[in-house]
């Protein structure tokens, strides 16, 4: 799954960043970065719920009005413990490439839907236990832009990182966007 998520991310990454003929006639660039923060719920059905945070900064290309491709990373900046002697489950870091769907409702407002591959690194500990384990899974959410000026943009977003059996990881963020 490793080899999946990295060139996911490779062919995203040369997507967005490629030279665009028509575009480059046309206008300034539709490139942006931001900045997410997150809570982040990482649940076992055997076990429990841990609530953790995480920041993670995205750069990505809008091609048009309704479609971009973005790529992220972030690590966590608290951890939780999960129950069942388990302590101390914090994300070390995350990587991702999408591609959004964006269906403009006004010039400053925007829905979007996200679907690509996350790959991450969680850990946690227990009393005589310390367990690292890294992934890749499809990972998919939704959520709304909110233009506060020309270039910048709220945005607040749920998104599914990773589902596995008997788990899940789910993130409710909101970021700042900024276009340039």
């Amino acid at each position: 799954m490793n080899a999946l998520a990295i060139a996911t991310f490779a062919a995203c990454s040369i997507a967005a960043f490629a030279p665009v003929h028509a575009q480059s006639q046309s206008g300034p660039s539709q490139m942006y970065a931001g900045v997410n923060f997150s809570s982040i719920s990482y649940e076992e059905s055997s076990r429990g719920t841990a609530n953790l945070t995480a920041i993670g900064i995205k750069l990505g290309r809008e091609f048009n009005p309704n479609f971009a491709v973005e790529g992220r990373f972030g690590t966590g900046l608290s951890d939780d413990n999960l129950g069942s002697g388990v302590n101390d489950v914090s994300v070390e870091y995350y990587l991702g490439a999408y591609a959004k769907g964006i269906l403009p409702l006004s010039p400053r407002i925007g829905l979007y839907g996200l679907a690509g591959v996350t790959y991450g690194k969680l850990s946690a500990s227990g009393a005589s236990l310390r367990l690292s384990s890294a992934d890749a899974d499809f990972s998919y959410g939704f959520g709304m832009d909110f233009g506060i000026g020309a270039t910048t943009a709220l945005n607040v977003e749920w998104m599914r990182m990773f589902e596995g059996s008997g788990y899940n990881l789910d993130a409710v963020s909101i970021g700042l966007n900024f276009k340039f």
